[in-house]
């Protein structure tokens, strides 16, 4: 009695372990999968890139606020992922450097810059930017002198590899006034929604760094 009690249990496990994997099969669709590939670089920045304290609006003065969207600007005109969808977001008119940049400047940076780290993402290639030095305006010009620093990755998953460092300074017209936009595209800034789209999903068109009444109308290479 007992070893066919045993049996039934047995036979009744086997059903249920086959519904489930027919159920999960069911669920499942291997042919929605979508591949992810991983690329490592070893950057070396260590703590440099843990993010800070948040600072109250109130305690950031003009020129620190300036800086700190002239920083936003180099990187964004210069970084490069292994990714082309990235660059491909990055090009168009909604992208972060479109709403910071004048018509004249984004045209110029999208027929030059980009296509390079079109390329270099094309590549798997990573570039990562810093300030490398003091922002400053010379007493006679109407231009920001800001120094950078470009460190360039050309093979991933190579943690061995010491990357290649550039360096230059751009020149650069800015239009710049403390304070929040009114306005984007036309219509009334809803500032607490816009913030609501930047912290939940960050996708194009809700960088927080639009929201401030800055504006690059001119920009040059110098050596």
């Amino acid at each position: 009695m007992r070893k066919i009690i045993s049996f039934f249990i047995g036979l009744i496990l086997l059903v249920l372990v086959i519904a489930m994997l027919f159920l999960t099969s069911a669920i499942y669709d291997t042919g929605a999968r979508e591949t992810i590939e991983t690329y490592f670089f070893q950057t070396n920045n260590l703590s440099m890139e843990r993010p800070g304290t948040p600072i109250r609006a109130t305690d950031i003065n003009e020129t620190v606020l300036r800086e700190m969207l002239i920083k936003k600007y180099v990187t964004e005109y210069f970084y490069v992922i292994p990714d082309i969808e990235n660059i491909a977001v990055r090009t168009g008119a909604r992208s972060t450097l479109a709403r910071m940049s004048s018509a004249n400047v984004f045209n110029n940076w999208t027929n030059r810059e980009a296509e390079t780290i079109e390329k270099m993402a094309g590549n798997k290639m990573m570039r990562t930017v810093t300030i490398d030095g003091q922002i400053f305006k010379p007493a006679d010009s109407d231009y920001w002198i800001v120094p950078y620093m470009l460190k360039t990755w050309g093979n991933p998953n190579d943690m061995a590899a010491t990357p290649e460092i550039t360096r230059g300074m751009l020149q650069m017209s800015i239009s710049f006034e403390p304070g929040i936009r009114e306005t984007l595209n036309g219509t009334t800034l809803n500032l607490g929604k816009y913030l609501q789209c930047s912290y939940n999903r960050f996708e194009v068109g809700c960088d927080p760094a639009i929201i401030f009444r800055f504006r690059v109308d001119d920009l040059e290479q110098i050596e």
